[in-house]
Parts: C-alpha cells; structure tokens; sequence
C-alpha cells in the first residue's frame, strides 16, 4: 500500500487526511486494526521519538503514552523492588526490563 487514507476527527464536517512515500513506494507502516487518524499518527511518531531518547538517554527499555500530541507519560524498565514485586504479585520468577516498566518521569500535559 502506498497511500492510506486517515480521519482527521470523528466529526462528519472534517475533511480526511491521508499520509503517502513522495517517491511512490510503499509505506513503512501497516495498519492492523480500525481506521486510524492523523492525530493517532502524530501520537505514534511522537512516542517513538521520545521512547528511543529516553532509551539513547539512559541505556534501559522505555514507554510512553501520547494523547493528542501531548505526552501523558513516560516510563523506564527498573528492577522492582522487593516491596513493588509483593505489591504486584510477582515475588516468583525473572522479570524482563520490559515487564518491570515503571513511570520515573511523569510529562506535563497542560
């Protein structure tokens, strides 16, 4: 696919967007689901960016959440605590980075 169409909002009176390689060729993402939007597209460049910073940054896996362009947060994988592993459960077994996620550095959303 070369060219896809995005909503721009979920009001009708709002023209659609679409997003396409200059070149012709065929675009760098696949859609799984649904229909997305121009916003979801920004949200998801976005997360990028600042995930792979944060990664750059401090050398651990992170994760952050988008919401209309603003970052909602952002997390990098630490080990848990003793106390964390009780709290949620998983006092058994080896975690991965991914899995022991947790948000050190909240962003401002305003």
């Amino acid at each position: 696919m070369n060219e896809l169409d995005l909503k721009y909002g979920c009001n009708p009176n709002q023209k659609p967007s679409r997003i396409f390689m200059e070149d012709g060729s065929e675009l760098p993402v696949t859609v799984l689901n649904g229909k997305p939007g121009y916003i979801n597209f920004l949200d998801a460049l976005n997360g990028w960016q600042l995930v792979s910073e944060l990664k750059n940054a401090t050398g651990l896996p992170a994760a952050t959440s988008f919401k209309h362009v603003s970052p909602a947060g952002a997390a990098v994988g630490l080990p848990l605590t003793d106390v964390e592993r009780k709290i949620y459960w998983v006092e058994e077994g080896e975690l991965t980075p991914l899995a022991m996620l947790m948000p050190e550095q909240e962003a401002l959303t305003e």
